[in-house]
């Protein structure tokens, strides 16, 4: 699992999200209201996102983006009810949450904070070295 979170809080605008994912390497971004777990945003629910806001062409595009991002708040386009698995949850369970419901993502809860994210790269990274 990874453990250093980018994370954003529940207030936060869409072009905090934007700045996270142009600038980190990463796909998912849990909000918080400090560490308790309130949602998440993915790279993907980003792009549909971005890309529902420029459907309407104006001529000064960037800016009228912009706009729309400082103004769309992460809590209302996070996924509220979020799937999450406990720090002391077998691999087991894990595997079988991500092949059931297609997640790419599974946010880590030790007693009802936020520790870090699960997705099926670090299963297979875990597989992969404890076969070597």
């Amino acid at each position: 699992m990874t453990t250093q979170l980018w994370t954003v809080p529940v207030d936060a605008t869409m072009s905090q999200v934007a700045q996270i994912f142009t600038t980190k390497n990463i796909h998912h971004i849990p909000v918080v209201d400090g560490e308790c777990l309130c949602g998440i945003i993915s790279s993907l629910d980003f792009e549909r996102i971005k890309h529902g806001m420029t459907l309407f062409r104006n001529p000064d595009i960037e800016a009228y983006n912009q706009a729309l991002y400082e103004s769309t708040m992460v809590k209302n386009v996070m996924t509220k009810d979020v799937q999450c698995i406990r720090a002391s949850d077998d691999l087991d369970t894990a595997y079988r949450l991500f092949k059931q419901n297609k997640y790419h993502a599974l946010p880590v809860i030790e007693q009802g904070r936020l520790v870090g994210i699960l997705t099926p790269i670090d299963l297979i990274s875990y597989f992969m070295t404890k076969s070597n």
